[in-house]
C-alpha cells in the first residue's frame, strides 16, 4: 500500500479550494493539494509488484545515456528498461486511496505541523527517469480545513515541503 512514511521532500505544484454543494455556511471548505517530486522508484512496488520491473533494469545497456540528479540513494535497478524508455508519462488510473493522514513539516516540527486527517489521495503520474528515480505526481483532497490552515497552505504553493504521508490503519482480525 502507497505511503510516504519517511519525510520525504515534495513541491506543493498547487492549492486548490473545494466546496461541496450541501455545504452548511459555517462548515469548513475542503482543499486539494496538488504534489511533485523525484522519489525513489522502489515506490512503484506499492502500487503494484511488477510495475518497478516493468520500468527499470539493472543493464546499464538500456540507459539512453541521460542521467538524472540523484536525489535518492541508488538502488538495485537504477536503469530504465527498454518498455521505460518508451514511456514519458504513465497515469496510474482508478488509484484512489482513503483514509490517508497528511503532515507538512511547516518548518519548525510538532505544533508548527500542518496536519490534514482522512484524506484522499489520486490522480498518480509516474515520469520514469534514469538513476534509480521517477517524478512522481499526485493530488491529496481533504473535505474540511480550517481557513488557519488553508492560509497557511496557500502560502507554500510552489514550494518544496517535507511531508508524510500515512495509511489508515487496518485492525487485523484476532487470530481464533
Amino acid at each position: 500500500m502507497f505511503s510516504l512514511e519517511n519525510s520525504t521532500k515534495l513541491k506543493i505544484a498547487d492549492v486548490l479550494v473545494l466546496s461541496s454543494k450541501n455545504r452548511e455556511p459555517g462548515d469548513d471548505p475542503g482543499a486539494q493539494l496538488s504534489f511533485s517530486g523525484l522519489v525513489s522508484n522502489e515506490l512503484l512496488s506499492e502500487f503494484n509488484g511488477s510495475l518497478r520491473s516493468f520500468l527499470y533494469t539493472k543493464s546499464a545497456a538500456s540507459s539512453d545515456g541521460k542521467q538524472e540528479r540523484m536525489d535518492v540513494e541508488q538502488n538495485d535497478l537504477p536503469n530504465r528498461s527498454p518498455m521505460g524508455l518508451l514511456i514519458e508519462k504513465l497515469e496510474l488510473k482508478n488509484v484512489h486511496l482513503t483514509g490517508y493522514d497528511l503532515v507538512i513539516d511547516h518548518g519548525m516540527g510538532g505544533k508548527s505541523n500542518l496536519e490534514l486527517a482522512d484524506c484522499e489521495c489520486s490522480h498518480f503520474e509516474v515520469h520514469p527517469k534514469e538513476g534509480g528515480t521517477v517524478l512522481l505526481k499526485f493530488q491529496v483532497e481533504s473535505q474540511s480545513v480550517s481557513e488557519k490552515v488553508f492560509g497557511k497552505l496557500a502560502t507554500l504553493k510552489s514550494l518544496d515541503v517535507q511531508i508524510t504521508l500515512l495509511p489508515p490503519e487496518v485492525e487485523q482480525p484476532p487470530i481464533a
